[in-house]
């Protein structure tokens, strides 16, 4: 185990291996939040159950996993039509509202696409076995069960600077308001190794804004993605104590576009690794400290470098020091 100030960085093989290392105001939690990374079904492109589970077993708490819909999330069967013309991020790019979904049977659909996930790739099960509670943020959203934005607004704008779009204010769902006050752990894959804008755990949060394909929240060239991201840290951070694990338990991806695995947005390779843990309540310098892991410079990443402004700097001793660890974690 190495500590960068308040960053750790450890082994883990196991549940026992996490409790360890966990800080004891966690694992004596009363009640967790937990914000996987559900994205897409793609080999080692998501939080899996395995990870779930070891995280849940490490925290003695009561635990609600909170997601929005992905329509990446999905078996390749959900397609959606409107007025004859195909969605996809070009059609979204310009229609920031989600009204179409509630017609002609397309919410039941991602719906099932949902289920789906939960179902095949053990999440149910595991959710199941710890009584660990499931709220879809979309859902929630979509239902008006959202507290009221200008009430948001205020708690937001008192302690950090005003998001880039008012809309952001009518994303904080009831239920997990009802716990403000408590421990939201953003559970992030440590994912894009050599790549210029890696997906950690602050950009794991851009997560919990509902619309199910993002590409608006992008805007072009994603010209609004770097603030999107914040906008969606900043209200959680407003509602919640953040606390940032950025996992490789058994593997990790690689920015590669030869790589094995194919995608829409491109390829990666998968690497193998013994498994580690990068946590700490600064999420920006969790990142900072994966970065040196991982072969990116954190100044070049939007999110940590406009993120330092809003939840304090990250350590470039510590990012520094990560660099020379490398080796130990992720062998070449």
């Amino acid at each position: 185990m190495e500590r960068f100030g308040d960053v750790t960085l450890a082994k883990i093989r196991d549940s026992a291996d996490l409790r360890k290392v966990l800080p004891s105001s966690l694992t004596g939690s009363e009640t967790v939040i937990v914000k996987p990374n559900w994205f897409s079904p793609h080999p080692a492109n998501y939080t899996d159950a395995h990870t779930l589970g070891l995280l849940m077993d490490a925290v003695d708490a009561r635990f609600i996993v909170a997601e929005g819909y992905s329509l990446d999330r999905q078996d390749g069967s959900l397609k959606y039509k409107v007025d004859g013309e195909e969605v996809d991020w070009r059609w979204l790019m310009s229609r920031p509202d989600w009204d179409w979904i509630m017609e002609d049977g397309r919410l039941e659909q991602l719906r099932a696409q949902d289920r789906w996930f939960l179902d095949s790739h053990g999440f149910t099960d595991v959710m199941r076995e710890h009584d660990a509670e499931y709220v879809n943020v979309s859902e929630e959203i979509w239902m008006g069960r959202a507290l009221d934005p200008a009430e948001v607004k205020e708690r937001v704008e008192s302690r950090y600077p005003p998001a880039h779009t008012d809309r952001v204010y009518g994303f904080m769902p009831r239920k997990l308001a009802e716990h403000q006050g408590t421990t939201l752990i953003s559970l992030g894959r440590v994912k894009g190794y050599g790549s210029a804008y890696p997906s950690l755990t602050v950009k794991n949060l851009f997560g919990l804004i509902p619309d199910p394909l993002r590409s608006w929240w992008h805007g072009q060239k994603d010209n609004r993605l770097t603030a999107s991201i914040l906008d969606a840290a900043k209200l959680y951070a407003s509602y919640f104590r953040l606390y940032g694990v950025c996992e490789a338990f058994t593997s990790l991806t690689v920015t590669d576009s030869q790589g094995e695995v194919k995608t829409p947005w491109g390829g990666y390779a998968v690497k193998e690794v013994e498994g580690f843990t990068v946590h700490g309540s600064n999420l920006i310098d969790v990142d900072a400290v994966t970065c040196g892991l991982i072969e990116v410079d954190p100044d070049k990443v939007g999110y940590i470098a406009e993120g330092e402004k809003l939840f304090g700097p990250y350590s470039r001793a510590s990012h520094r020091r990560a660099v020379e660890e490398r080796r130990r974690f992720i062998p070449s």
